[in-house]
Parts: structure tokens; sequence; C-alpha cells
């Protein structure tokens, strides 16, 4: 099978995440098209740069600019933290589902719930919360391709060349780092005397 017979074929990511979903009827104008992909730019830059803090034992050119940053990250850190718990005390987040992610296209996982119901071939705007800590949702445009009682499978509309690349590297380095975390986790449960 290829690429284009299945979304979620190369490197995925599964994970319960914060999602919701709108049936569209038409695909919104080209501006509209290109704000969203933008917003989703800067979103995925955000989400890669935090995770892409430096390694322990990393030596810093200039430690004192090194330690001021490290101050002033801590207090948006903060400020994101107090900024994110108000607005989920609000319950602005959608119900968390258990969700896989690839490249090309997600499959959302309902366990509970039955699926909506939507019409063959369905134009959807996927809200995807890839952070439940900073809420502001990957917003992607997708057709529907399988749907079963319990879930859908999509595969995202095109992306521009930026983003698809964003996005590849954000599975990427989740997928990355689910593996160390399960070789982490293998290795301490050898490890009991």
């Amino acid at each position: 099978m290829s690429d284009k017979d299945s979304p979620l074929e190369s490197i995925t990511i599964t994970d319960v995440l914060p999602v919701d979903w709108q049936q569209l009827s038409d695909m919104p104008s080209a501006g509209e098209q290109l704000r969203l992909q933008r917003a989703n730019e800067a979103l995925l830059q955000n989400l890669l740069l935090s995770s892409n803090l430096p390694e322990e034992g990393e030596e810093s050119e200039d430690a004192k600019a090194h330690e001021h940053f490290t101050r002033i990250e801590a207090r948006l850190d903060l400020l994101v933290d107090l900024v994110t718990e108000m607005l989920t005390s609000n319950g602005t987040l959608p119900p968390a589902r258990s969700v896989t992610i690839g490249a090309h296209g997600l499959a959302v996982h309902l366990e509970d719930d039955a699926a909506d119901t939507f019409p063959g071939n369905a134009l959807l705007l996927i809200r995807l919360y890839l952070d439940p800590q900073f809420p502001r949702p990957l917003q992607l445009y997708a057709r529907l391709l399988v749907q079963q009682e319990q879930g859908f499978t999509v595969r995202f509309s095109p992306l521009e060349p930026r983003l698809q690349d964003l996005l590849d590297k954000y599975i990427f380095r989740q997928h990355r780092r689910a593996i160390a975390l399960a070789r982490q986790g293998e290795n301490n449960s050898f490890t009991t005397i």
C-alpha cells in the first residue's frame, strides 16, 4: 500500500488528546486557508522550539545569557500555565480522545461515543490540541476516508511544503521520544535488585 492509499502508513504517534471536528460544505476562501496555514506553522514552530531544550551537560557559550534566558523562559512558562489553567477551567478544550496522527492523516478512536455520521468523502475541519498545556489547536482541513462505529480516519488536504515539513518534524520527534521512553521503561524494569 502506498502513501496515497493510507495516510497513516508512515511514522505515526498515538496519544489521548483533545480533538474535535466540524463538517464543512465547501473549502474556505484561499485567504482563510492561508491564515490557517500560517497559524498552524506558528503553532508547530512553538511546539518544536519548546521541546528542543538543551541536553543535560551541554555547555553554553555565554552562561550568564543562558541563565538570564532560562529565567525569562520560566516566567513565560508560568504565564502560559496560568492562562492554560484559566482556559481549561472554563471548559474550552474539547474532550480528549485516542488519536493516531500521521503526516498525511488522522484516525480518531471513540471509546464510548458513536462516531458522527458523515457522508462519504465529507470535508471536515479537524481541531487537534497537540499539547493540552498549550491551548491552541492545530487546525487542518481533511477528507473522510473511513468511517466506523467507533471512529473515523481522514486524509489531510494538501499542506504547503513548509507546514508539511513542520508537521513531519513534530511527528518524528514525538515518535522518537515515545521510543526513548519505552526503552527507558524497559531498562528500569530490569534494574530491580
